[in-house]
């Protein structure tokens, strides 16, 4: 086996423990949240069940679970039976197979999702590290050869004695030979342990943002459960409040579940636009149309005279189109106005959407299309957003060599304009992923 094999072979093991830290710390800390979370609910229902016995809870004794151990055990939870005696010595028992139910499926969907971010986390974070120590093998390949070459023996040892004590797990860890004639080399692998921590931190920070998003519905589904739980089966109201605020929530979940797939899918390469000749015009027009009739209490407006063409993905277009008109709705007031436009703008093909809602502030507009950032936090129950809307706008403009022109002001408005640089269809349709 050739040196550069063998350290392709070092290379990959290395990656390979590195992704299978992360891995199991991110697992680890699911399972904690997971079971610390059931508990917390159980003990609540417990609670609640003794406490509708309308007795001193001080004087209660005999408390247990139980629960049919005939059913299949992922099957079990809804005959879970809670039993105590009260200070009257009555054998009460606390019992409700709709909300169990209820939780059993929340929770068997937060497990599902949970499973999809570990797997894709674990296939492209070993992706990740093996590119990110592609230099490095290099560099090692590249020590190796000028080792044949009788270069000096003692300056090697000290790069290879460098090498085998540094973590690359360590942030605060470097390479350190004190060699001056290394000092190139030094700062080059430096340099490559830090876009890794970089890399890895900015996974770690989506997997954790994205576990929280999805906390917080699943919070209100239980909390709305529980309400049901109580007062639901006598009144009408509470019973129309609650389904109605599950419903909602349930519909957040499914459209972050599906956000997250389009971006998983597409960091692996999955997502692969399909460009043919468009006219931006008469797409853009189609969905100023669509909003017009779905949301009249905007003042919608359209400009576009000639047609303007380039090549794309026409869904993918129509789809930035909509996540651009969705944002400008969710910041702006009933009777405002929402301008989108089609033109050729310095020589180059666009589409604009414009509003005179609230802006951005100067500060946010670096941080815009980060995942799970938001500009106005006060605002994302109300309207419904979850910060990734952008990111994918941004996943999708970048695959066709665009790049958006921002203007806004606070208080005065906001104009997003996309440009998507005409380009020959046999090059545009090539894999870019």
């Amino acid at each position: 086996m050739s040196a550069g094999n063998v350290q392709s072979v070092k290379t990959r093991s290395i990656a390979n423990r590195i992704n299978r830290v992360w891995f199991f710390r991110t697992l680890r800390n699911f399972l904690l949240v997971d079971m610390l979370l059931i508990a917390f609910l159980l003990v609540v229902w417990c609670y609640l069940g003794e406490s509708a016995a309308g007795t001193d809870l001080n004087t209660h004794t005999g408390r247990s679970l139980s629960w049919d151990t005939a059913l299949p055990f992922f099957h079990r939870l809804p005959s879970l039976t809670y039993t105590f005696t009260d200070g009257n010595q009555i054998l009460q028992t606390v019992h409700n197979a709709a909300f169990l139910e209820a939780m059993q499926y929340v929770f068997m969907g937060l497990f599902g999702v949970e499973g999809l971010v570990l797997i894709i986390q674990y296939f492209s974070g070993r992706r990740t590290a093996q590119r990110l120590l592609w230099p490095l093998e290099k560099m090692a390949i590249t020590t190796q050869q000028l080792t044949q070459e009788k270069l000096d023996p003692q300056m090697l040892h000290q790069l290879e004695d460098a090498l085998a004590t540094t973590s690359p797990l360590s942030p605060n860890d470097k390479l350190r030979t004190g060699n001056k004639e290394l000092q190139g080399l030094e700062k080059a692998i430096n340099d490559l342990l830090t876009r890794m921590h970089n890399a890895y931190r900015e996974q770690n920070r989506f997997v954790s943002d994205a576990s929280h998003e999805l906390r917080t519905p699943i919070a209100v589904i239980q909390g709305y459960a529980d309400m049901l739980s109580r007062w639901g089966k006598e009144d009408k109201t509470v019973l129309d409040e609650g389904i109605t605020a599950i419903k909602s929530e349930a519909e957040h979940m499914n459209r972050l579940v599906e956000q997250l797939l389009f971006l998983a899918r597409g960091d692996s390469g999955k997502n692969k636009p399909v460009f043919t000749q468009i006219d931006l015009t008469a797409l853009i027009k189609e969905v100023y149309e669509e909003y017009q009739m779905i949301t009249p209490d905007r003042r919608w407006r359209f400009v576009g005279d000639m047609p303007v063409h380039t090549t794309g993905d026409a869904g993918l277009i129509k789809q930035t189109a909509r996540i651009l008109t969705d944002n400008a709705i969710k910041y702006t007031s009933k009777d405002d106005s929402i301008t989108l436009s089609a033109k050729v703008k310095n020589g180059i093909p666009c589409f604009e959407v414009q509003d005179n809602g609230i802006g951005i502030k100067q500060e946010d507009l670096a941080h815009i299309f980060d995942r799970f950032f938001r500009s106005d936090t006060s605002r994302t129950r109300a309207t419904g957003g979850n910060g990734l809307g952008l990111s994918i706008a941004k996943w999708i403009v970048d695959r066709h060599n665009g790049y958006f022109d921002i203007v806004s002001r606070e208080d005065f408005g906001t104009r997003f304009s996309v440009m998507l640089p005409q380009q020959p269809l046999s090059a545009s349709s090539s894999d870019e992923t």
